[in-house]
């Protein structure tokens, strides 16, 4: 549902406007209802629908006892969000900016069912280094 990479702004009180382009699939789908969350791996903020994000926590919750920390980095830094439909804004709390690192510029990348939130040098800087890389063994016959 979701793709493509957008840059945004983060303005001083801590929101981002959702880009035109996703509104009303947002506001289709779960009412303009949003939730937000720390990935367990990466620097960077997961942002869902309602509707995904129940799916997506019942997975989490399911997850065994070794993976601990990381069930409770998602699931107990998640937010529920309202988008404000006419401009497309939500406030990102202090506490998830902090953990993703987020200055002034960001990027939102569409990953289907849900987004990824970076911190735009952030990104960058991690997105060059995997460039550099060997490819992983499942994507070295992979030809486009």
């Amino acid at each position: 549902m979701f793709e493509g990479a957008s840059s945004l702004s983060v303005d001083a009180k801590g929101r981002i406007a959702i880009p035109t382009k996703y509104r009303a699939a947002l506001v289709e789908a779960a009412q303009g209802k949003l939730h937000i969350t720390r990935h367990f791996q990466e620097d960077c903020l997961l942002l869902f629908p309602e509707n995904e994000w129940v799916q997506f926590r019942e997975r989490v919750a399911a997850w065994p006892m070794s993976a601990a920390w990381q069930k409770r980095i998602v699931l107990s830094n998640a937010l529920g969000l309202d988008m404000d439909e006419s401009t497309g804004r939500v406030l990102l709390s202090p506490e998830l900016r902090e953990a993703a690192m987020m200055g002034k510029e960001a990027l939102l990348l569409g990953n289907g069912s849900h987004f990824e939130l970076w911190d735009k040098g952030v990104y960058t800087a991690k997105e060059a280094l995997a460039r550099q890389q060997p490819l992983p063994a499942a994507l070295q016959d992979l030809v486009f």
